[in-house]
């Protein structure tokens, strides 16, 4: 050692700048990966469900424009909710109170009622289901584009397939 030097060439406080940054390095590289699944971390678990929809009251032209097979999309949010398997469509149910005060479920011309069935895969929980870090469950509200239609629904059913 001369000079501060280890053979003369390398500084001894360079060389132990060099080691704590390589030090430094490796053990950024090691944090990042392994909260990204590289080191075991298991996807959450999904399974099958069918996943129902009800609106009392759309005008026909927006019922009739859902099909079978149409993909099935959270408006607001942007997520799929999965495939329209089956569509029906009924009178509207409107409310109305008859001559006795009496509230009776009455038909509205141009009006229809439409229940709407998809197929998806999603998270399960105990209190229904999570989609892209959303969570769903029966009498949530939304906006659903269903096909060529655009509805404000409500979550009736949700079933898991198998």
């Amino acid at each position: 050692m001369k000079d501060g030097k280890i053979f003369g060439v390398v500084n001894i406080i360079d060389l132990f700048i060099v080691i704590v940054l390589i030090g430094v390095a490796v053990f950024g590289i090691w944090q990042f990966n392994a909260g990204r699944g590289v080191i075991g971390i298991a996807p959450p678990e999904t399974r099958e469900f069918i996943i129902s929809f009800f609106a009392e009251e759309v005008e026909d032209f927006t019922a009739f424009a859902v099909e079978v097979g149409a993909p099935v999309t959270d408006h607001g949010r942007n997520v799929f909710l999965g495939t329209v398997t089956a569509v029906e469509i009924d009178d509207a149910r409107i409310w109305n109170a008859d001559q006795y005060g009496i509230a009776v479920a009455s038909p509205k011309p141009g009006f229809s009622s439409i229940e709407i069935s998809a197929r998806l895969t999603a998270q399960p929980t105990e209190h229904g289901i999570i989609i892209a870090g959303n969570r769903y469950g029966i009498g949530h509200s939304l906006a659903v584009r269903a096909g060529r239609g655009q509805i404000f629904m409500r979550i009736s059913g949700l079933e898991e397939v198998g």
